[in-house]
């Protein structure tokens, strides 16, 4: 793996974690699109037992007349053992071909399996893909939801205490967060409790306008739930504005519910981007923490500028090439990785005549 190529700021320079999550969603524009999508990760079972997650995807086009008409969706159910292991996979559009994830791990190895599986869709970057590409992430995340029930967190500490030794070594300058000089690092060395920063969250629906967001399933109520959700806004520019940019404003929110109903966010990012219609190539990018563990993470969001000029569609490889070790932030790097369908998006705009 490359090394990173920007040196760390100082430890005393560090703020405190941000905790300002967003509330409600931009307003449509017209003249553009918007992928939403959400992962809910539940255990009928209780806690250790098989996860299920339920996912589901929606493009939505916004024409210049402000008309929006859902050009795509998708929906995916999966049942995930403790090892990670999937043991169903369904979805909407069916592929018969995603029967072959069944006994194969969610993590290392899946997004290679993926492409080989299902190349269509990987290729043309559909919403059942966007669901998918989100499994290493989300079943690694989502066992976090056990924290807040008072019932399972002495067995959640039992599990930590059992594998501290080598989760401290697998996350050794994976990212920002976990820099080897940092707090949360030398406390998980030290068998300490991580202190992570966890935030109230606020709804991301807009009152009025029920188009905002896709329909999902509420927290069951007397179990945990973790929740992966997404968007993406496409924008183009003004008809016969010269020299116009596409305009990207994405989200990216993990939470989690408590027995008292509250919903609490674990991590959460904002992007803003700018393309060039032409070329399909990055031309502005900003990142915007704005829910994150430690006070180690946000420095990451200073270094998108290294994937400016990169082609739209090669981000989900060429992020993890570009953005490396504690260049980058686990969380934010899934967060860009995801803006490789923004050109699927455009064509989606373009092929319903709903721009010029």
């Amino acid at each position: 793996m490359p090394s990173p190529v920007r040196p760390l700021p100082a430890l005393a320079e560090l703020t405190p974690p941000p905790g300002s999550p967003q509330r409600g969603a931009p307003r449509r524009a017209p003249g553009s699109v918007r992928r939403t999508s959400h992962l809910n990760a539940t255990w009928p079972a209780g806690y250790g037992s098989p996860m299920n997650l339920s996912a589901g995807a929606r493009d939505l086009v916004t024409g210049r007349d402000g008309q929006a008409t859902v050009v795509d969706s998708a929906q995916l159910r999966v049942t995930v053992d403790g090892t990670r292991t999937l043991r169903s996979v369904t979805s909407v559009p069916p592929r018969r071909a995603l029967s072959g994830l069944v006994g194969q791990s969610g993590g290392r190895g899946y997004r290679a399996l993926l492409r080989e599986l299902v190349p269509e869709d990987v290729a043309t970057g559909s919403p059942l893909h966007f669901l998918l590409d989100d499994m290493p992430g989300a079943t690694l995340v989502a066992p976090i939801a056990w924290r807040l029930w008072p019932g399972e967190q002495e067995k959640l500490a039992r599990f930590a205490a059992a594998t501290q030794a080598s989760r401290v070594e697998a996350m050794r300058e994976v990212c920002s967060g976990w820099r080897a000089d940092g707090g949360p690092l030398e406390r998980m060395s030290q068998g300490g409790g991580l202190e992570q920063n966890l935030v109230p969250a606020h709804p991301l629906e807009q009152p009025d306008d029920p188009l905002a967001w896709h329909r999902m399933a509420p927290p069951p109520g007397d179990s945990a739930m973790f929740r992966r959700r997404r968007r993406v806004d496409v924008t183009a520019p003004e008809p016969g504005a010269s020299h116009g940019v596409l305009t990207v404003d994405s989200m990216f929110r993990d939470s989690m519910w408590s027995p008292q109903g509250v919903e609490t966010v674990v991590h959460e990012y904002g992007v803003h981007a700018t393309v060039d219609p032409a070329t399909m190539s990055l031309v502005g990018l900003r990142a915007d923490p704005r829910v994150l563990p430690f006070d180690t993470c946000p420095s990451a969001a200073g270094n998108v500028d290294l994937l400016l000029g990169e082609p739209m569609r090669t981000l989900r490889a060429r992020v993890i090439k570009l953005v490396v070790g504690t260049d980058g932030c686990t969380h934010l790097n899934d967060a860009l990785r995801a803006l490789a369908e923004v050109p699927v998006l455009v064509d989606q705009l373009v092929t319903t005549g709903r721009i010029d």
